[in-house]
């Protein structure tokens, strides 16, 4: 079992990313668990579950998968153990922080503005995201400073990190089964446009079609592989399409073809100290943190641990138990190495989010 299941590094990281039946009846405040005092009601959990792909672990040559709804309850207690720590340590972010977070990122991630104005993510859902990145932040740069002298001393060493290459947002679908490939063409001919063909086919994995967006440079280099090939040929036929432009079918290695709606097109800047300077500032108190701060993962593990815990799910507490005992003995084992005193047996605590449920 990894501890670092339990926490995540770098804002990026925190930001970039919730059991149907048995959690309550048809009241929409019903709760599906309560980690200590503070519940996790059934409305909440199930618009995270929505957006939760199954998990998937790969080891020991064989793909496991734990339940959506599963990993997302637990994820869920792990980020209200979270909070809690960083209320009682007075680094909890207040609403205003969050606030002024949430309008940066949507400025700087078009991504985030996009799936909130589609409905695929709604703002409140967006913030609590926020508030659990910066407390996780809060918590792991707690006394660290950062002075404007190192900020732009990284700044002027390292010019070229901050210029931000032309690029191409696209939406793709990716295809294998020539079937599908000229269900689509269909499709196309028939008028429809081509978001909504990205949402017919991907909600049908058995026809093996993957789809997605993504920022695309359309600059820099390559490597000199087959696949730095497949990135030079999409990206010449970007380069030439327009806006709201739908390419033509690219083959993309293994029988796979691909094809893109450019949705916008930028071109190639060098971002000024102004415009990166908190990023840096953020960088460097993680580093900073990392070398000077208590461990958080071994902190946030002995929380989960000691945290009690009710589960509505009969079947879900039962592997939640299952788990948290998994996760006491790792504690037990670890912490003599550190001169530690082994978790407390007693309490109640959480599962690991990387524990396999079932085998397939």
């Amino acid at each position: 079992m990894k501890l670092s299941s339990f926490v995540g590094i770098g804002f990026a990281t925190l930001l970039t990313a919730s059991l149907v039946s048995g959690c309550g009846g048809g009241n929409q405040k019903a709760v599906v668990a309560k980690v200590g005092d503070t519940p996790i009601d059934r409305e909440m959990y199930i618009r995270r579950l929505e957006l939760m792909p199954t998990p998937v672990q790969i080891g020991g040559n064989q793909a496991t998968t734990a339940p959506a709804g599963y990993t997302t309850l637990v994820q869920m207690i792990r980020e209200q153990v979270l909070l809690d720590m960083a209320k009682e340590e007075g680094v909890l972010p207040t609403d205003q922080q969050v606030e002024e977070r949430v309008q940066r990122e949507m400025k700087n991630n078009p991504q985030i503005k996009q799936a909130i104005t589609e409905g695929r993510l709604t703002l409140d859902d967006y913030r609590e995201r926020v508030r659990v990145a910066l407390a996780e932040f809060n918590l792991r740069t707690k006394g660290v400073t950062v002075t404007e002298q190192e900020v732009k001393k990284i700044y002027d060493e390292n010019k070229r990190a901050f210029y931000r290459p032309a690029s191409a947002r696209v939406r793709t679908i990716l295809v294998q089964n020539p079937e599908v490939r000229k269900q689509i063409d269909d499709d196309l001919k028939r008028g429809f446009n081509f978001q909504s063909i990205v949402n017919k086919y991907a909600q049908n994995p058995v026809a093996g079609v993957q789809s997605g967006e993504s920022e695309f440079a359309l600059e820099g280099q390559v490597p000199q592989t087959p696949d730095g090939q497949v990135l030079l040929r999409v990206r010449n036929i970007l380069k030439n399409a327009k806006p709201q432009q739908v390419t033509d079918w690219i083959p993309v290695g293994n029988g796979v073809v691909a094809r893109f709606e450019v949705l916008a097109k930028s071109q190639g800047q060098q971002l000024s100290f102004e415009e990166v300077k908190d990023n840096i500032r953020e960088q460097l108190m993680l580093q900073k943190g990392l070398q000077t701060n208590r461990d958080l993962n071994m902190e946030m593990a002995k929380r989960m641990a000691n945290t009690p815990v009710e589960i509505t799910s009969e079947g879900w507490k039962k592997q939640y138990q299952k788990d948290i005992e998994e996760l006491k003995k790792t504690l037990a084992q670890l912490e003599p190495q550190q001169g530690g005193k082994p978790a407390e047996q007693g309490a109640q605590a959480a599962p690991a989010a990387n524990k396999p449920a079932e085998k397939r």
